[in-house]
């Protein structure tokens, strides 16, 4: 959501440039999460700081943060920079729900557009807010100013349109790794899935429903950037874009195999999605009539029955060396590039 309000934000100040375009060339497309420990919030929420940075610099502006332990410190420091001219992005709709602040009062109170306020209306900030850009657990009263003017200048990469592919930054938290592509961390949750893992834990089934999902959100904002105007001076931007596209394919739909809302509409309809199809984990239906087929399990999206056969493992299992060969393609193709782009 940050980089949707930095969009939003760059685009009120006439700089045009599309998410697919923020999220790619930043790196923030490639930060995919995969932990066996960390708990699923934890990933959801713990991004690569650098590519928010990578974002602004790309658009020649400048972001500056801060966060303040009390609201009234947090509101002047915003008053002051929305006075200025700035627009500043803090998420103050929920703790994943930036909005685009354009002015606050001598009360608190903000005038924002986000996610459901596409026209300004008015937040009370003085009860304070708490919310993290990507990088670190949520803290209190954070936000970001925009400024214009001084470019930070990129260290080590020759080639500004494939920052974002070919050196996204590496990642050493004990619980979290985030590597180069997500590749490897793409990797580890194959591995899981091809063990069983979302069958026998919930817990498990979370944290690869968000692996899976960031990933086919990420490569996709990567295939669209790489087939969109912006990349057409790319010569080999075609090849990568669908590469990209089997790799976000792939991603979705292991995701949905791991999730499959098919049955949601009844009961028939859930017998007739347990009996087609090769998924695993079925959403249930409200008013279910029948004894479900299979375990029922209480997640934070929703109740699901989970149908556990051989048959459907070995269909997981499959799909999951069909998402490790798509991104390692994408990978040794990026790799070709940053080798003749060196």
């Amino acid at each position: 959501m940050a980089f949707h309000a930095l969009q939003a934000a760059l685009a009120a100040m006439g700089i045009e440039r599309s998410l697919e375009s923020l999220v790619t060339r930043s790196g923030e497309a490639f930060w995919v999460p995969w932990s066996d420990t960390a708990d699923a919030e934890t990933m959801r929420y713990i991004r690569m700081m650098s590519t928010l940075f990578r974002a602004t610099d790309l658009a020649k502006v400048r972001l500056e943060t801060g966060a303040e332990d009390e609201a009234g410190g947090a509101i002047a420091a915003l008053r002051e920079h929305t006075a200025a001219g700035r627009l500043v992005i803090a998420p103050v709709f929920s703790e994943s729900r930036f909005g685009v602040i354009q002015s606050v009062d001598a009360n608190g109170v903000a005038r924002a557009v986000g996610p459901g306020h596409l026209e300004p209306g008015s937040i009370d900030l003085t009860g304070g807010w708490s919310g993290s850009f990507p990088a670190y657990p949520p803290v209190k009263c954070i936000y970001g100013a925009i400024r214009r003017g001084r470019r930070i200048k990129p260290v080590g990469i020759p080639v500004p349109d494939l920052a974002g592919i070919l050196f996204v930054p590496l990642g050493n938290d004990i619980e979290i790794s985030g590597v180069r592509f997500g590749i490897e961390a793409v990797r580890g949750a194959c591995e899981a899935v091809r063990a069983g893992a979302p069958l026998r834990d919930t817990a498990a089934l979370e944290r690869l429903l968000v692996t899976f999902e960031q990933a086919e959100f990420g490569f996709g904002c990567a295939e669209r950037w790489l087939e969109s105007n912006e990349a057409d001076h790319l010569w080999d931007a075609p090849d990568l874009a669908r590469l990209a596209r089997s790799m976000r394919a792939a991603s979705g739909e292991l995701a949905e195999r791991l999730w499959d809302s098919t049955g949601t509409a009844s009961a028939l309809a859930l017998g007739q999605a347990v009996k087609g199809r090769k998924s695993a984990v079925f959403e249930l239906p409200a008013g279910l009539d029948r004894e479900p087929p299979g375990r029922v399990v209480e997640l934070p999206r929703g109740r699901a029955v989970i149908v556990d056969t051989r048959s459907r493992r070995a269909a997981l299992a499959r799909l999951a060396d069909v998402v490790e060969r798509a991104a390692m393609a994408f990978a040794r193709a990026v790799d070709s590039v940053g080798a003749l782009s060196r």
